[in-house]
């Protein structure tokens, strides 16, 4: 069972993040993907960022807990898995960050979380600019 869904934040210094946070037209960003799963789900939505001022605000208006510890993505993903009391996370993020995010969740043993993205890239490449290189195996 899904405990909260976690939005990873991301920075208000790019000029982008108004539509990487909140959406743009009819399509989606963190938040708003955020804030319709966890209604699905009856779960609140909680997040993490220690110094971005208006990552603060915007949490606060749209009355997403803030733990307010994390400097990166690491630190945000470890912040909700000890913040888990057993249930899964889910995690949203940008679909061009969400193999970064899985691959910081499992990393950091993370077996209970399910992801999810939110329609908008935040880079200008976007998904298909994704590199994954496969460890060897065999």
């Amino acid at each position: 069972m899904v405990e909260f869904v976690f939005v990873h934040s991301y920075t208000s210094r790019a000029a982008n993040w108004k539509a990487v946070m909140i959406g743009e037209g009819l399509r989606e960003g963190r938040i708003a993907t955020a804030k319709r799963l966890a209604c699905a789900l009856s779960v609140p939505v909680i997040a993490d960022d220690k110094h971005d001022a208006a990552n603060h605000d915007l949490f606060a208006r749209e009355g997403i807990e803030n733990i307010g510890t994390a400097l990166r993505t690491q630190d945000e993903v470890c912040a909700a898995l000890q913040r888990s009391r057993g249930g899964a996370v889910l995690f949203v993020t940008s679909p061009d960050h969400l193999p970064r995010v899985v691959r910081d969740v499992l990393a950091a043993g993370g077996t209970r979380a399910l992801f999810a993205s939110s329609e908008i890239p935040f880079s200008q490449a976007g998904p298909g600019a994704v590199r994954i290189d496969e460890p060897a195996h065999g």
